[in-house]
């Protein structure tokens, strides 16, 4: 019998062969988009769920002002593993540098991080080579990655081999890591004990019980009660903190959340990837079932037929089964064929280097099965639903061929799917619109400085004399000043869209209870004028003003004097938290987004770096931006005399900017594929029926051109049906699309408004579509020859 329904149904899929080219054509890039948002959303669903103990690790929270920050005091590990008997491990996961590593004339530097021995216990990084439990026993171990081991070591086990850190210090390589799984919150290449911090005279200095900047992670023992030992560190806050940290409190948070924590939007990233995947899904099983449907009417005779011989309910179902079970397994491997070696491929490139997509038989078995489960049940769902239909016609009317040649059976329910399908597809080209118009007010707001026309060098080239290179920088800055196609330049640690995450409390002098949290960076000559960056009040940083130094100048943003409460703030003084120094403000700049406008401008500060000198960026504004490949050839010539471990490398600034939009850009450009995906799903449906309803009016079409329609008339008869459903889908798409369009620009600190224009655009451009789609098919049934559609066999 199996082998009769396989006849049956590749005879049947053979004959029907436009709707089985558009079913799986509609399936397999449907399924393939599923299946890459599947796998986004497991990876993200299971994130760094492969450690061990993931319930029993917490890590500890500082939270302040209303405000929580995952950083805490460097000691407070120490002291809580000596206090607290129900913690049994913990670690620092500090990235204070990235030490250059030496070995057989080899030089690189890779991400670093530091931590303590336990750090093995607390996380389930594996090694494959090395003893985890003695891996970081000595102060002077390393373990890498294996992606560094090989490119110092080539293929062979370097356990027991030595390195050359920083051309001082040598390391023992204890262990070569497993590969870090895409989904782990924690992402290096070197790991080194925090005990070779100690040694570091400024981080030693800062490691104090003040300084939030520690990462601090613990392992429970089991059956530990978090709460009952989160209210014994208040005590801990009480004895050992400094006087200024004393209105702090710490927390425990569980490891799960710690994605979330450091992500807030990461939430939304599972929840949209999900609701698009269910979204896709509707469409392509609904034109799944439509096509299904619009095939199978005319087989109402062969189903009675069957049912006068005898054939039983499941026996009819088990037809419809195998063949809606072709479709589906033919598309489902097309699908993922497609999956792995175009969208996967293509998501990882868009994702830039962040978390980055692969299937792995072994770990990512939840996609494979619900994949599978998805498949099925479409599969199900699309071979029930036209059988059942058939089976309850009566029979005796099937048998005459009634019902084949009614084209107002089933209409009803087609109809209704046709107007779900495309109502989804109106959503989401009303959500591209609006997400791309949301990007471009982005990209074209003023942004408070001007970034045209500037060459940003990385200087920061690990220098091997570094007195020597002082010497050779400076005399480099004084040819720029030299320069006549250079109008202004600046050597700084940041750039507008390059700030660090580095916090204190300050208050005004005299007025310990205004304390406001700002963010705070060295500050450098000429940098506001270089990035055109314009003044409320006072002046900038200056060379030529020596008391910048001794009066610790330094120059605050518009929101930081708001927040101060200040209307006017040159002259002012402030205080640090656990600082005696009093800083005095010479400025305050218009407030400009050093952030993307998906986040609020905080309160900023930048205090006297120096006089000018080599930094880590050399920001150069030139008169004219034809002029920057003479300046490029120029600079590096100078900076190759500069013995040096990396070569000089640029960027022009107005590039950089636009990089920092690039992760919405990318959603943007996923969400628009998505939708073009929908789109030709939904008009591939239409494209079948249309078909399947000029075949059946044939004769009817005959007929009307006999009695003098013209092709107008038969293209307006055949063509407003379905015009008449897309207008409906669009009348309800439309509120769904204006409720979701305004959830998701409420995710953006400065946003555009939900404009009429886009659903007038998003309405046009789904009738646009609809018309072209049903247009072809119907004028093609109006030309055709009469006597040809009117012949009797």
């Amino acid at each position: 019998m199996l082998r009769n329904y396989l006849k049956i149904a590749f005879r049947t899929l053979w004959k029907n062969r436009l709707f089985t080219a558009i079913n799986v054509l509609g399936l397999s890039v449907g399924l393939a988009c599923v299946v890459v948002l599947i796998l986004f959303a497991q990876k993200c669903l299971t994130w760094d769920q492969f450690h061990t103990n993931i319930d029993r690790i917490y890590y500890v929270q500082t939270a302040a002002n209303g405000q929580a920050y995952n950083q805490t005091v460097y000691p407070i590990l120490d002291q809580m593993l000596k206090d607290y008997p129900e913690i049994e491990a913990g670690t620092h996961i500090q990235t204070w540098s990235n030490p250059w590593i030496s070995y057989g004339g080899k030089n690189l530097q890779e991400r670093t991080i530091y931590v303590e021995p336990a750090f093995f216990k607390v996380f389930s990084f594996g090694l494959k080579y090395g003893d985890r439990t003695t891996a970081l026993r000595d102060k002077h171990s390393i373990v890498l990655s294996e992606k560094v081991a090989e490119n110092l070591f080539g293929k062979a086990n370097p356990v027991g081999k030595t390195v050359t850190l920083s051309d001082t210090a040598q390391y023992t390589v204890t262990g070569v890591l497993d590969n870090i799984p895409a989904n782990s919150s924690q992402q290096f290449e070197v790991v080194l004990s925090t005990a070779t911090l100690l040694d570091i005279p400024n981080f030693k200095e800062n490691a104090d019980w003040y300084n939030t900047f520690a990462s601090v992670f613990l392992l429970l023992k089991k059956d530990t009660d978090k709460a009952r030992l989160e209210a014994k560190l208040p005590q801990l806050v009480k004895a050992h903190f400094t006087s200024e940290g004393q209105n702090r409190t710490v927390l425990l948070n569980g490891y799960r959340d710690f994605v979330h924590d450091n992500n807030p939007s990461f939430s939304g990233l599972i929840y949209g990837a999900i609701t698009i995947a269910v979204f896709l899904l509707l469409i392509i099983s609904i034109n799944l079932v439509n096509l299904n449907m619009a095939s199978a009417l005319p087989r109402a005779k062969e189903v009675a037929m069957r049912q006068v011989v005898g054939a039983t309910r499941r026996l009819v179902l088990g037809q419809f089964w195998i063949e809606s079970g072709l479709l589906v397994a033919t598309s489902m491997v097309l699908s993922i064929l497609f999956a792995i070696y175009y969208l996967i491929p293509g998501f990882n490139q868009l994702r830039d280097g962040r978390m980055q997509l692969d299937i792995s038989w072994a770990s990512d078995y939840p996609t494979i099965l619900t994949v599978l489960g998805i498949a099925v049940l479409v599969a199900a769902v699309a071979g029930t639903y036209p059988a059942l239909y058939l089976l309850r016609l009566n029979t005796t009317d099937a048998v005459k061929g009634k019902i084949s040649a009614d084209p107002q059976q089933g209409r009803l329910r087609q109809n209704g799917l046709i107007v779900v399908q495309f109502a989804l597809a109106v959503i989401f080209i009303i959500g591209t619109i609006g997400m791309r118009h949301q990007i471009q007010y982005m990209k074209q707001a003023d942004l408070g400085y001007d970034k045209q026309n500037v060459l940003v060098f990385k200087t920061d080239l690990a220098y091997k004399d570094e007195q020597s290179a002082i010497s050779q920088g400076q005399a480099i800055l004084n040819d720029l000043r030299q320069d006549a196609s250079v109008e202004a330049f600046t050597s700084s640690e940041v750039t507008p869209v390059r700030y660090w995450n580095n916090f204190n409390t300050y208050y005004p002098e005299g007025n310990q209870a205004q304390q406001v949290k700002f963010r705070h960076v060295s500050g450098a000559v000429n940098y506001f004028e270089t990035y055109r960056i314009p003044l409320l009040e006072g002046r900038s940083f200056s060379d030529a003003t020596p008391a910048d130094s001794a009066m610790n100048a330094v120059v605050i943003n518009e929101a930081a004097m708001k927040a101060l409460g200040w209307t006017t703030a040159v002259g002012k003084k402030l205080r640090q938290q656990n600082n005696d120094d009093v800083y005095t403000v010479i400025g305050v700049t218009k407030d400009f987004h050093y952030q993307n406008l998906k986040e609020h401008i905080e309160p900023l500060l930048h205090w006297y770096g120096g006089r000018q000198s080599l930094s880590s960026f050399l920001s150069v504004r030139l008169t004219d931006e034809a002029k920057a490949p003479a300046l490029i050839q120029k600079l590096e010539g100078q900076f190759k005399r500069i013995p040096a471990r990396r070569e000089l490398s640029y960027f022009y600034f107005s590039d950089e900017v636009a990089k920092a939009y690039r992760p919405i850009d990318d959603i943007w450009r996923m969400i628009g594929f998505v939708t073009m995906v929908a789109i030709l799903t939904a008009c591939a449906g239409i494209f079948g029926l249309i078909s399947l309803v000029t075949k059946r009016r044939t004769k009817e079409i005959g007929v009307r051109k006999v009695l003098g329609a013209s092709v107008l008339n038969i293209t307006t008869l055949l063509t407003k049906d379905f015009l008449r459903l897309v207008l409906l889908a669009f009348l309800i798409g439309s509120p769904i699309a204006w409720w979701i369009g305004e959830k998701m620009l409420n995710y953006f600190a400065y946003r555009t408004e939900t404009q009429w224009w886009f659903f007038a655009i998003g309405g046009l451009l789904a009738l646009g579509i609809a018309l072209l789609t049903v247009s072809f098919q119907t004028i093609r049934a109006a030309l055709m020859n009469p006597v040809k559609s009117l012949r009797t066999e």
